[in-house]
């Protein structure tokens, strides 16, 4: 088997085995045994569980960025509809749960690596300047960059935070979209 394609099977495996036991339960045994390979086989493609769980974050992490970057804008709606269809297209989107699920796993190791949390940082701020450039963009430049700064602040928490409380939130998709867009032009306004 080609590395690349050993390396992919043996990321599919942490990726089930980290929705089925979380960050704690995974055990580099647990990954090799699902991959059906052998322990010192998954240690000479990730030699400690800390270079494998980065290989699963970048994997992860990387095609979530490019769904929301490739996003289709019409800047010629109002804002507040525009961002109600992105959250909209964002919480619909079919493996929401998984991905959730996936990110409390992170947020778990990262208190307990600095690589992991580094890793997480770097995507933070990427992400937090790609909603800075896509609220000045949708507002057409009108509004300060002191408000844009102030949604942009709003808005990652707003969405990374509703990955933990989903469950605890008894409303509909559509209802979130419209409160996130109505709460964002607010403060864009203000």
């Amino acid at each position: 088997m080609a590395t690349e394609t050993r390396r992919a099977k043996i990321l599919d495996a942490t990726h089930a085995l980290l929705l089925e036991v979380g960050n704690a339960g995974l055990t580099m045994r647990k990954v090799a045994a699902r991959a059906d390979i052998s322990l010192g086989n998954l240690q000479y493609h990730f030699a400690t569980r800390e270079d494998l769980f980065l290989a699963l974050l970048t994997r992860f992490l990387e095609p979530y960025q490019q769904r929301l970057e490739t996003q289709p804008f019409e800047q010629d709606r109002p804002f507040e509809d525009e961002m109600r269809d992105l959250f909209l297209a964002l919480l619909e989107t079919p493996d929401f749960d998984a991905c959730a699920a996936i990110y409390k796993e992170i947020w778990a190791a990262s208190n307990h690596s600095e690589d992991v949390k580094r890793v997480l940082d770097t995507y933070y701020s990427r992400l937090d300047q790609f909603y800075r450039e896509t609220l000045a963009t949708l507002t057409k430049q009108e509004v300060a960059d002191a408000r844009v700064n102030q949604a942009a602040a709003v808005l990652l928490p707003m969405i990374e935070g509703y990955c933990v409380t989903r469950d605890a939130i008894a409303l509909p998709n559509k209802a979130i979209a419209y409160a996130w867009a109505s709460a964002l032009a607010r403060i864009l306004e203000a």
